[in-house]
């Protein structure tokens, strides 16, 4: 394969989980608009630019005094929350060929763990209905660690607990922010493609030590 030489003498494996592994972020780009029809309302063509940097909350309150829902905040924060749930305990799909690249991984000997901004059920969730739970080693949240994937002290973090240093570990990231963090951390950065960061592509690829448009 292509990464062969990449990971090659790595003892570490890191997988993002969100547009690397899951084909979930045309769910997180369009959360608010499927809630809202679900909901039977008209939705505006910026409601992604409105509502991008909100948190939940402040998205159901957004949402509540835009749209004339009638339910109170935190009941449309719940709303939201259960139709995540379902969809990763249900709906989404792993991206092209993820299952047999990581059964091969595993057949090699890597550790490998997966670290992801999505809560944890929704990952355990996940990752057991898609099959590929039981090849990695560890799960971790960035709650796991209280920082965010800006911060390169959260790959660090994880190499720590997984007993390996970053020169001997490999990230996989789609976000850019991610893969600058991760490099900052000394590790082998692989970019993933995903549509929701194709405005970044150029500048992932100057970045990462490899990319690749699928597994």
């Amino acid at each position: 394969m292509e990464l062969d030489n990449i990971i090659d003498n790595k003892k570490l494996l890191v997988f993002d989980m969100d547009g690397t592994l899951l084909d979930s972020m045309e769910l997180w780009r369009y959360l608010g608009r499927i809630y809202l029809k679900s909901k039977g309302k008209e939705v505006k063509d910026n409601l992604e630019e409105v509502i991008d940097c909100m948190t939940l909350e402040e998205s159901a309150s957004y949402f509540k005094s835009n749209y004339n829902l009638n339910e109170d905040i935190n009941v449309i924060e719940k709303e939201i929350i259960s139709f995540i749930e379902n969809k990763y305990l249900n709906d989404i799909p792993l991206k092209s060929g993820v299952k047999e690249y990581l059964q091969e991984l595993h057949k090699e000997g890597y550790k490998m763990c997966v670290l992801t901004t999505s809560e944890k059920k929704q990952a355990i969730s996940a990752l057991r209905r898609t099959g590929i739970l039981d090849l990695f080693d560890k799960v971790y949240t960035d709650k796991d660690f209280t920082m965010s994937k800006t911060n390169p002290q959260i790959y660090i973090k994880v190499c720590e607990r997984m007993n390996e240093a970053p020169q001997n570990t490999v990230v996989f990231e789609d976000a850019l922010y991610a893969i600058e963090s991760a490099k900052n951390a000394h590790c082998t950065v692989i970019g993933v493609y995903d549509e929701y960061y194709k405005n970044d592509w150029n500048k992932i690829q100057s970045i990462a030590d490899g990319t690749i448009y699928n597994f």
